[in-house]
């Protein structure tokens, strides 16, 4: 509170002497038109009045900017529509002593959220919020777990925090303001200075005074925000409270763990609907697909499964929680998911669990699923819909795609997710080498402790990752906690050490394991024979040398992906920027047309739909960019290709990067990419 009140008062102070230099100039520049009566005076005169009135507009211009939500992926319902969920909201709203919104929207995602038009008088007036639910998310969850979830969200509007969150969030949309949404004031202001010469002079001071207020709300905004994401993290965790108070901290759990899953579920199926865009097929229904998706992750985790969705176990959890280092956040708005988890098991609220699927709630929920799934595709031409991928068509698909990356089981996930070490394969085949393993067999050379030192060597690679920001004070912290032990930010160049010890250990235990596994296997070649011995040996070789080219791939794309950066990030570039990019874009695709073809002459695309994407974008001379707008097909082409490549390599490690290319991408109409 006090920093919101210390922030309007700097503000108040900025106003009051806004208005006093308005005044001032007003005074000068009507005297100086007076005393001169030339028109060189005037032009001055009006030049310095337009000081003072220049500066006060831009302090008070956010006024009467509105916010409004982007609705046009959502579909409202009404109770007549869905007379269940609303008696369900009813009492949910009745049930944490929050008012019942002024309208539900549905939407695509694995989601849930209360939002509202905002305007600057909405601190000081009451405004009625609208529930949005994401179907994702409805097709994630039983209807205790849905209740908890929007249990949460009714939460957090019977704080009396919310109040001041309201305060912060508009004195956040001030200084964003301020800062960045200046472009018709900037035309107003280039304008004006265009007139005259003279006037241009005074203009440039305004700007200057300008800028100067810019330096003090950015400054502003760090005191401000560090308090309130503190404030913040503690309404989450007092959201949960009320949730579980209304549904059981049970329930709350295990729709927090479902989600986080469901969530990247969701994503896979929307990447694939952007790879299916490309051979101008589409989805009628993504929750179907969802389910597929769900269900293998299950298949591949051997996880348990209620109502078509994977159920996280504290032993799948314990697999990928091996981080040792712990910072508080101060920047996060949200604590982590284990923190809520513990602070939910603390409060001990058991509840019955309803395990009927949320959509018990919905009244014709196919046919729900369905519209909203064409309300993605809903701005595209019918061209790019010729074909709709069935139930069957899209699982047989996803299918025999996760059945071209699994490895055996016999490896126990040991190069799950990871590549190879490189060796020298003419020292380890040379190896005597007894067999099996001397005496070891093959499930204890694949034992779980071994399949966890690459998790575990990745964790410590992270975790010194963390450790360097903070020496480095990229991370914005006093204290961080090693292993249950608390430190200093002094401390962490001798923790660093520590780890990157334990890191070097763990990788040479790692690079010994490996080369041993390929003397073992180059071993049972040659007992079978020098034709397999050979085999082996070669696919070996050719297994390394276009990981090699692989490498060298992905370095194009990244820097392809950064060329593309403004376009996907909604940027305006002037046209000679634009040319620029096409330009560079065109250098990059001579270089990365060789490895294409190396990957199709020895097979790794595979004949089909690949090969002609990657043929055709061989042959092709695209440029990109003429006259004065991108070339929707070229750009397109381009995408398609390198998708088709990295998903015919199976560069999984590139998943995280390829998703948000994706993504920003995806459902793009012609006339969008065009504008941007």
């Amino acid at each position: 509170m006090s920093s919101i009140v210390f922030f309007f008062i700097v503000y108040i102070i900025m106003i009051v002497l806004s208005i006093a230099l308005s005044i001032a100039c007003v005074y000068l520049g009507v005297g100086l038109m007076a005393v001169t009566r030339h028109w060189i005076g005037i032009v001055a005169g009006l030049g310095i009045i337009s000081i003072g009135i220049m500066v006060f507009i831009f302090l008070v211009k956010f006024i009467f900017s509105v916010k409004k939500t982007d609705e046009s992926k959502m579909l409202t319902v009404t109770e007549g529509e869905q007379p269940q969920l609303y008696a369900f909201i009813r009492q949910l709203t009745n049930d944490t002593q929050t008012q019942f919104p002024r309208k539900i929207v549905l939407s695509a995602d694995v989601n849930a959220c209360v939002f509202y038009n905002d305007s600057f008088w909405s601190m000081f007036f009451p405004v009625k919020k609208n529930l949005q639910i994401g179907l994702g998310l409805v097709n994630s969850l039983t209807l205790s777990e849905f209740k908890a979830v929007m249990a949460h969200e009714f939460g957090h509007f019977s704080q009396k925090s919310m109040k001041l969150g309201s305060f912060v969030y508009n004195v956040n949309k001030v200084i964003y303001n301020m800062l960045y949404e200046n472009k018709d004031y900037g035309k107003f202001l280039s304008g004006w200075g265009n007139l005259h010469a003279v006037i241009s002079m005074f203009v440039w001071v305004t700007v200057q005074l300008i800028r100067g207020i810019q330096k003090i709300l950015e400054g502003m905004y760090s005191f401000i925000n560090k308090s309130y994401m503190r404030l913040s993290r503690e309404m989450e965790f007092h959201a949960d409270a009320v949730a579980a108070s209304v549904s059981g901290s049970n329930n709350c759990i295990s729709a927090l763990r479902k989600i986080e899953l469901s969530d990247m579920c969701f994503n896979t199926v929307m990447q694939k609907a952007d790879m299916y865009l490309q051979q101008k097929e589409v989805l009628e229904n993504i929750y179907a697909k969802h389910n597929v998706v769900m269900k293998q992750y299950a298949t591949e985790f051997e996880l348990p499964m209620k109502n078509n969705v994977p159920i996280m176990t504290d032993t799948f959890l314990k697999r990928f929680q091996l981080s040792k280092v712990n910072i508080q956040n101060q920047w996060a708005s949200h604590p982590s998911m284990n923190d809520r988890v513990e602070r939910l098991k603390q409060l001990d609220i058991e509840a019955m669990a309803d395990d009927q699927s949320a959509w018990i709630l919905f009244n014709n929920s196919e046919r729900l699923q369905k519209e909203l799934t064409a309300v993605l595709y809903s701005h595209l031409s019918a061209d790019m819909k010729q074909t709709a991928v069935s139930e069957k068509l899209f699982e047989e698909r996803y299918l025999t795609d996760a059945d071209n990356y699994k490895l055996p089981s016999a490896y126990n996930g040991y190069y799950d997710g990871r590549q190879m070490n490189e060796m020298d394969f003419e020292t380890v085949f040379s190896r005597p080498f007894d067999l099996p393993f001397g005496n070891e067999s093959l499930q204890q050379r694949f034992s779980d402790e071994r399949a966890a030192m690459p998790r575990e060597l990745a964790a410590l690679q992270a975790d010194a990752g963390i450790l360097e920001a903070i020496i480095h004070q990229q991370v914005d912290t006093n204290s961080f906690d090693y292993d249950g032990v608390k430190y200093r930010q002094e401390d962490a160049p001798a923790v660093l050490e520590k780890i990157k010890a334990a890191a070097d250990i763990l990788q040479k235990q790692i690079q010994q394991d490996e080369e041993t596994n390929a003397a073992f296997f180059y071993a049972v070649a040659v007992k079978a024979g020098p034709e397999k011995a050979t085999e082996l040996k070669t696919k070996y070789l050719r297994h390394f040398a276009n990981r090699k080219r692989g490498d060298e791939f992905v370095l194009i794309y990244q820097r392809i992906y950064e060329l593309l950066g403004p376009l996907l990030q909604g940027q305006t570039v002037t046209i000679d920027v634009a040319k620029t990019m096409a330009g560079d874009l065109w250098q990059e695709s001579i270089k990365i047309k060789p490895l294409l073809k190396h990957f199709l002459n020895n097979g790794t695309i595979k004949e089909g739909d690949s090969t002609k994407t990657v043929q055709q974008f061989i042959d092709a001379d695209y440029k990109y960019f003429w006259t004065d707008s991108f070339l929707d097909g070229d750009l397109s082409n381009l995408q398609k290709t390198i998708n088709t490549a990295l998903d015919e390599m199976g560069i999984s490690s590139l998943s995280g990067l390829k998703n948000y290319c994706n993504t920003s991408w995806i459902f793009l109409s012609r006339q969008e990419k065009t504008n941007l």
